[in-house]
C-alpha cells in the first residue's frame, strides 16, 4: 500500500489506496466483521498477503468456520462429604466431548470440528467443578454446511447439559466464510510478484533456517498449492527446492489458478464476497515447518530457540547494555526501544527483547523496510504500536 501510494505520487495518476489493520483472521475474523459493515463494498479490488514456507499465489477455496465459546454452570460440593449435592460443569464440558468424538463419523470429509478446554473449573479434585468452558470451531466448505454441522454441536452440548443437571451458555465469537477465487486478480498478482522479485536471504539467514529445518522430518512432499493438484508444477517445484533440500523456498513458485480446496479458514473469503480478492503468500518461515508452531515465530530472531530457554535473563542484561550504549541518528536510538507483544507460547519478555534488538541492528544497517515491518506484524497477527509506522516510512522514504 504504500509502495502504491508512493507511485500515485509520483505519476500523478488518479486513483485512493486504503490500508486497513485487520487482526485476528480466523482467530479474530476482523475482516468478517468489516464485511458485515459493508466496509469492501466500496473498493474496485483488495490485495492480501499471508506468511508461509512459499512465494505463491493463494488459490482456490476453503473452509468457513464458525467459533463458539460454551460455558457451563453447575453447583460446587465437597466431592468427598456432599458429593450427591454437587452438579458439575467439567463433567458437562466431557461429556459434550464425547459426543463430539461420535459425530465425527457422521459428518463429510471436508469438515473440521476442534477444540479447546478453556476452564476446567480449578485445580482441586476434591471439589464438583461448578464452572467450566469449552471453546469450538466448527468448519465445512460452504457458510450453509457449517451453520448445519454448528446446529448439531449445540444439539449435544444441549444434552450434555441434561445429563449433568447443568446449565450452560452459547457465546458465538466469530464466523467466517469460504474464499472466492479471481483468477484474473491472481494472474495479475503473479505478474507483479514476478517483477519485483521475492525476498532475498543473508547466509546467517540461511544457516540459521538450516538449524531448524533439523529439528523436524524432511519434506517428502513438493511445495506449493498447485504442486497439491497438477503434476507439471508439483515436478517443477522439485525442481526449484532441488528436491525440498533447501532452507527456504528462496523462488517464486509457477502461477496455478483453480478450484483446489484447502481445509483451513481465513477471513479474506469475507471480503472476497463483496469485492475481487487476490492473495500472496510470501516464505517467511523454513520450507516444509509444521504449520502453527514455535519454529513459524522463531525466523524473526536471531539466536538458537534450543538455547534460548536458559540464556533468557543473560540475553536480558546484554540487551539492556546495548541499548544504553546505542549511538547513531536519533531514529535509531529509538528504534531500540520497539517493543514487541508475541503470543505467550512464542516465549517470555527476553524473546520479545531479542526481536527488538534484531530490528534495531537491522535498522542501523538499513537492511530492515517498511516492508519488512509489516512483515512480522502480520506473522504473529500481533500489534506494534501504531507510533512505529511513521518513523518506519519516514526512514525509508524521506
Amino acid at each position: 500500500a504504500i509502495g502504491v501510494k508512493a507511485y500515485l505520487e509520483e505519476t500523478k495518476r488518479p486513483g485512493t489506496v486504503v490500508l486497513y489493520g485487520c487482526p485476528g483472521e480466523e482467530g479474530g475474523a476482523a475482516k468478517a466483521y468489516m464485511a458485515r459493515e459493508g466496509l469492501w463494498y466500496g473498493l474496485d479490488a483488495a490485495l492480501t498477503w499471508h506468511p508461509s514456507d512459499t512465494n505463491e499465489i493463494s488459490t482456490g477455496t476453503n473452509n468457513s468456520c464458525i467459533q463458539v465459546l460454551y460455558k457451563f454452570h453447575g453447583v460446587a460440593a465437597h466431592a468427598a462429604g456432599d458429593p450427591h449435592n454437587g452438579r458439575s460443569a467439567l463433567d458437562a464440558v466431557e461429556l459434550m466431548n464425547i459426543g463430539v468424538q461420535f459425530l465425527r463419523e457422521h459428518m463429510t470429509d471436508d469438515c473440521r470440528i476442534h477444540y479447546a478446554i478453556t476452564d476446567a473449573g480449578g485445580v482441586s479434585p476434591n471439589v464438583v467443578q461448578a464452572n467450566a468452558s469449552v471453546l469450538y470451531m466448527v468448519r465445512a466448505n460452504k457458510v450453509a454446511d457449517s451453520v448445519k454441522l454448528q446446529k448439531r454441536v449445540d444439539a449435544i452440548a444441549e444434552g450434555a447439559a441434561l445429563m449433568t443437571g447443568t446449565s450452560y451458555e452459547r457465546i458465538f465469537i466469530d464466523g467466517t466464510a469460504e474464499t472466492l477465487p479471481n483468477f484474473t486478480l491472481e494472474a495479475l498478482l503473479h505478474a507483479s510478484f514476478a517483477e519485483t522479485g521475492v525476498p532475498q536471504y543473508a547466509a546467517e539467514e540461511l544457516a540459521f533456517a538450516s538449524s531448524l529445518c533439523r529439528t523436524f522430518p524432511p519434506q517428502t512432499r513438493a511445495p506449493g498449492i498447485g504442486a497439491k493438484f497438477e503434476s507439471e508444477i508439483a515436478k517443477k517445484s522439485r525442481a526449484l527446492s532441488e528436491n525440498m533440500t533447501k532452507p527456504m523456498n528462496d523462488f517464486l513458485l509457477p502461477l496455478y489458478s483453480g478450484e483446489g480446496f484447502l481445509p483451513g479458514s481465513t477471513d479474506v473469503g469475507d471480503v472476497s464476497w463483496q469485492t475481487p480478492t487476490a492473495q500472496a503468500l510470501i516464505a517467511a518461515w523454513p520450507a516444509g515447518v509444521p504449520g502453527r508452531c514455535l519454529r513459524e515465530i522463531v525466523p524473526c530472531t536471531q539466536g538458537d530457540p534450543l538455547r534460548r530457554k536458559n540464556s533468557g535473563n543473560r540475553r536480558h542484561r546484554a540487551h539492556r547494555r546495548s541499548r544504553a550504549a546505542a549511538k547513531g541518528p536519533r531514529g535509531i536510538r529509538r528504534a531500540s526501544r520497539i517493543r514487541l507483544r508475541l503470543p505467550h507460547r512464542a516465549g517470555r519478555r527476553a524473546d520479545r527483547d531479542l526481536m527488538s534488538q534484531s530490528i534495531s541492528r537491522q535498522m542501523s544497517a538499513g537492511s530492515l523496510s517498511a516492508g519488512h515491518f509489516l512483515f512480522i506484524v502480520k506473522i504473529h497477527s500481533i500489534f506494534i504500536f501504531i507510533r512505529v509506522y511513521p518513523f518506519t516510512i519516514h526512514k525509508f522514504h524521506k
